[in-house]
C-alpha cells in the first residue's frame, strides 16, 4: 500500500504543473512500464506454452499500445498547461 501512495503522489506532482520535470519523467515511464510488462507476460506465456517468440513479441506490441495510449491520454493536460502560461516554461 506505501508504495500505491507514492506512486499517486507522484502522479499528483506530475499533474500539477510543476517546473521540475515531473510530468515527462511520468510519460516515458508509462511508456517504458507499459512495455516492459507486456514482455514479462508475453515472456511467461512463451515458456509455459513453448511458442517462444510469439507470445513476447505480442506482449511487447500491446504494451506499447497501453503505454502510447497514457502518453496520448497525458497530451490534453499539456495543452491546458500552454493555455494557462501562454505555453512559456519556466526557468530552471
Amino acid at each position: 500500500m506505501e508504495v500505491l501512495a507514492k506512486l499517486l503522489e507522484f502522479k499528483y506532482m506530475a499533474d500539477n504543473d510543476d517546473p521540475g520535470g515531473f510530468k515527462y519523467a511520468q510519460i516515458g515511464l508509462e511508456l517504458a512500464v507499459g512495455v516492459g510488462l507486456g514482455f514479462w507476460c508475453g515472456y511467461r506465456l512463451d515458456l509455459r506454452f513453448a511458442t517462444i517468440p510469439w507470445f513476447t513479441l505480442a506482449g511487447s506490441a500491446v504494451g506499447f499500445a497501453a503505454g502510447l495510449y497514457l502518453v496520448v491520454m497525458e497530451l490534453p493536460g499539456e495543452k491546458n498547461f500552454k493555455a494557462k502560461t501562454g505555453g512559456q516554461r519556466p526557468k530552471l
